[in-house]
């Protein structure tokens, strides 16, 4: 019995997080790649532009990831069961996402130069670039919510090495032609559109999974049902939420997983854009230890994705997921404390690997910034494991760590020993408040004596009902 345990914990552990962990990385070896190739064909300005650019877009994206969020929910719940319900409301949510996009491609066009104006960047184009590729990833977050939801992770981890193999070889095609941040930025777009496509053809092949039966009463429920008295009004039995329609739900549910992402977007990005603004000769070299420390951060976006539908579907059978929570952490944490020391022995020569000479200025804060990203990581886990559960004071708890680790760092004025210990400090703060949220919402479940109760600070995001926050 043991033995069978153990291959199965092995198997769940090889066909999800770590496939999806193993694509994370070899997405990272494409970045390292690309940054090979962009460090020494653009000056230290240029590339930090670049950079600058790639964190516009990793702000923007976080409406595709709670769309995706969404999807994964709706897809799990128990309702339209049959194939032509669930067809159905895939075709107009895809239908739905192009018009958003051909919105979002005309604001951005209208809007770019007055926002590059505010934020002194050169490439008023390169932004708009960005935020239309934003636009596009919801459509590659759509079909990936799918593959999510019906368990097919190997199908999602080939996309995730597909997306970032096509989209840097394209970044790489086009800056080597002589289209600097602009063919980047065009790059992005192409990569997000053709990984949509190759999501959506994986997706076509994978069917839904079967929804289990609702057990029957048991006898204990029988006998708590209420029963009319002689003397008393009769008492009212709860009647479960009727299902909300899908746009509602929706709506609902990607606000939620919004309010939760937007702050973890910010806290993964914001601190280059306030070097860019604050110390703007130096930006190249602090950006050059951002994308290196980036490292667990990526690791965990990919693993998110088993994190977040095995959460769901538990949630939905009343139990706690613990064991893939503990095997997501597993896969940000080793290597995130695997490049901290490296940053700690050989920060200088990693970057000059890397980035080029022209780079290496910030080695000695490498370590601390990869501490801070490894703290960024687990924080990621324990949102993605709450996120679904339905937990939602989680948003508010992101929202005010958010708020303080911009203050924090604004007050760093753009040094980068400064900037790099203010994150630390500001993501080992966030992790730890994350952390007291999933072990306050395990104790509750450990202390049922008859299965989990009601959470008032829980919404059943399966049905769009809202918990106390």
């Amino acid at each position: 019995m043991a033995l069978s345990v153990k291959r199965e914990l092995v198997a769940e552990l090889l066909r999800g997080p770590m496939s999806l962990a193993a694509a994370g990385v070899a997405a990272n070896g494409f970045n390292l790649l690309m940054n090979l190739v962009l460090a020494r064909a653009l000056d230290p300005d240029a590339y930090g532009t670049v950079v600058v650019q790639t964190n516009i877009f990793m702000i923007l994206s976080v409406v595709g990831t709670a769309v995706l969020t969404a999807v994964v929910h709706r897809e799990s719940a128990q309702i339209g069961d049959t194939r032509r319900e669930r067809r159905g409301w895939i075709r107009q949510l895809r239908g739905l996402t192009w018009v958003s996009t051909v919105v979002a491609t005309l604001a951005a066009l209208a809007l770019c130069k007055p926002v590059a104006m505010m934020l002194s960047y050169p490439h008023p184009l390169a932004i708009a670039e960005a935020a239309i590729a934003a636009a596009i990833w919801v459509s590659l977050c759509v079909e990936r919510g799918l593959l999510q939801a019906r368990g097919n992770y190997p199908a999602l981890a080939r996309n995730l090495v597909f997306e970032s193999a096509f989209r840097i070889t394209w970044v790489i095609t086009l800056v080597s032609l002589g289209l600097g941040v602009n063919g980047t930025g065009l790059a992005l777009m192409i990569g997000v559109l053709f990984g949509g496509e190759h999501a959506r053809w994986a997706v076509a092949k994978t069917p839904a999974l079967a929804r289990p039966p609702r057990p029957a009463p048991g006898p204990q429920q029988l006998a708590e049902a209420p029963t009319p008295t002689a003397t008393g009004p009769i008492p009212v039995v709860p009647v479960a939420a009727a299902p909300r329609r899908t746009r509602d739900s929706l709506i609902a549910e990607a606000s939620t997983a919004l309010g939760t992402l937007v702050p973890l977007a910010l806290l993964q990005n914001i601190d280059v854009v306030i070097v860019g603004w604050r110390n703007p000769d130096e930006v190249g070299s602090y950006a050059a230890i951002s994308t290196a420390c980036k490292v667990p951060v990526f690791i965990g976006l990919a693993v998110a994705n088993f994190l977040l539908p095995e959460a769901a579907r538990r949630r939905q059978q009343g139990l706690p997921a613990g064991r893939a929570l503990a095997m997501a952490l597993g896969c940000v944490v080793a290597p995130g404390l695997f490049l901290a020391g490296l940053g700690a022995a050989a920060g200088r020569q990693l970057l000059s690997l890397v980035f080029g000479p022209d780079l290496t200025a910030a080695h000695r804060s490498l370590w601390v910034l990869a501490l801070a990203m490894t703290y960024l990581a687990v924080t990621l886990m324990f949102a993605t494991y709450l996120l679904g559960a339905g937990y939602r004071k989680i948003v508010w708890a992101l929202a005010g760590c958010t708020v303080l680790s911009a203050v924090v760092l604004t007050l760093a004025d753009g040094s980068i020993p400064r900037t790099a210990a203010a994150g630390l400090g500001c993501q080992a703060a966030t992790a730890a408040v994350a952390g007291a949220l999933v072990y306050r919402l395990h104790h509750r479940h450990l202390v049922s004596e008859t299965g989990p109760h009601p959470d008032p600070a829980v919404g059943d995001l399966a049905t769009g009902t809202a918990g106390g926050a």
